[in-house]
């Protein structure tokens, strides 16, 4: 597996259980040894590295992060409180299906939440917006590539990290990163074809000029507007 959000060096600075400080949205976040590696086993899916039903062996992370197991399961819990994997004792965990229901159900939930989440960034610090501009950018470049999905869909979950983790309203946040991970398969799934990359990065575009501008409405708007689009796109492609 080519776990890309923490390396086995970083693992091995937490052996003791600290926690390791990373730089997020422009100002200190604080992620815990477990988190990142529930974050990193997530963009392992995002990336297709594991599918629906795919078995998710501890010990084989443990030998990737170079620690014990413990985390591992710690890590693993995290996922099974946000849908994305199921433990079955006796037989380990297991990446969840995809579901229609859920599917409707995630980003309900995840739409409604969108124009709450646009009030809190009123006034967003420029850096963080500045970060958003470089990543829609690149977007831009290889929405259109034939092979772009995995770094496309990768780009898209940091663009909406970089929004809830901005939001300073910590269980909005907490919200928002648990619907960002259960529905970052999806999202990936809707956005298969270069046409829907093409037509997804418009919105990124406007979305960032909204918030470039304070326009919390307008930002507001551009969110729902994503949401509903993935939503549809990730239904399309269930059949």
């Amino acid at each position: 597996m080519n776990f890309m959000s923490m390396n086995a060096g970083s693992a091995s600075t937490a052996k003791s259980g600290s926690a390791i400080g990373v730089m997020r949205a422009g100002r200190q976040r604080v992620l815990t040894m477990p988190e990142q590696i529930a974050e990193s086993i997530t963009l392992a899916i995002l990336r297709g590295e594991y599918g629906p039903g795919d078995s998710v062996r501890e010990q084989e992370l443990a030998d990737h992060f170079q620690v014990s197991r413990g985390p591992i399961r710690e890590a693993l819990r995290i996922l099974e409180k946000v849908g994305v994997i199921t433990i079955v004792p006796q037989r380990g965990a297991h990446v969840t299906s995809l579901s229609k229901q859920e599917i409707d159900n995630l980003f309900e939930i995840r739409a409604v939440l969108a124009g709450l989440l646009a009030k809190h960034l009123t006034d967003l610090d420029a850096s963080v917006v500045n970060q958003m501009d470089a990543v829609v950018t690149r977007l831009e470049l290889i929405a259109g590539q034939a092979d772009a999905l995995d770094e496309y869909a990768q780009g898209s979950y940091r663009l909406s990290t970089l929004l809830f983790q901005s939001c300073g309203n910590k269980q909005l946040e907490e919200l928002m990163g648990a619907l960002g991970i259960q529905t970052a398969r999806y999202t990936r799934l809707g956005l298969r074809s270069p046409e829907r990359r093409q037509a997804s990065v418009i919105h990124w575009r406007q979305l960032v000029e909204a918030l470039r501008q304070n326009n919390s409405t307008a930002a507001g708007n551009m969110m729902v507007e994503l949401i509903n689009a993935s939503h549809q796109a990730a239904l399309n492609q269930l059949g």
